[in-house]
């Protein structure tokens, strides 16, 4: 019941909020609250769709819906050392975790701590690279100690916001799938063998 009543209440504001212009101070004032919202959520259900890393218990504050890759040759190339993302998944789920002065496009790019399913500590740069967002820097290291292989290999990454310090974090996991030596974007059927009857 509360919770149907704090629905309405909400769809109540965001229509009074349609044609109004909020001045700076406003717009601060209604993202800290949204943000509050956020965080009263995810104490409520703390483990949806969180990192499933024991090490990282308690360590996270604000975290990104995951984002799942079966890695590519480029994604294993220690010439490229680098992650990428799909850039629809970053301008929904990342740019909005930004914080003023955390600037993806300049050239050292983000400063980050990655973590992966033991809760190894990784140093890595996220950056806008050309047109993709990349990890990159420490992640030709994470690559070699989990031996990562293009087309077998699957990582699960996660941003987030670590609870002490409101660092910016990543969580990923990984997973081999013995046997897939397809990429899933450009499967093709295998073909036919032709049999002659007798």
């Amino acid at each position: 019941m509360s919770t149907t009543v704090e629905v309405v209440e909400a769809a109540s504001i965001l229509l009074s909020l349609q044609f109004a212009k909020l001045d700076d101070q406003a717009r601060k004032q209604l993202h800290g609250q949204i943000q509050g919202t956020q965080l009263h959520q995810q104490q409520q259900q703390p483990n949806q769709d969180r990192p499933p890393i024991q090490a990282l218990e308690g360590m996270i504050r604000e975290c990104s819906i995951r984002y799942e890759k079966q890695l590519t040759k480029s994604d294993v190339d220690r010439g490229q050392g680098r992650l990428a993302f799909k850039n629809e998944y970053v301008d929904a789920s990342l740019r909005p975790m930004l914080r003023e002065g955390e600037i993806l496009e300049g050239r050292q790019g983000i400063q980050v701590f990655a973590y992966d399913g033991e809760g190894e500590e990784y140093q890595m740069t996220f950056k806008g690279c050309g047109k993709m967002v990349v990890l990159t820097s420490g992640w030709n290291q994470f690559v070699k100690r989990h031996e990562l292989r293009e087309e077998e290999d699957f990582v699960t990454v996660w941003m987030f916001r670590r609870s002490a310090d409101d660092r910016l974090c990543f969580a990923i996991t990984t997973r081999r799938e013995h046997g897939r030596h397809y990429n899933m974007k450009n499967r093709r059927a295998p073909k036919r063998q032709r049999t002659i009857e007798a």
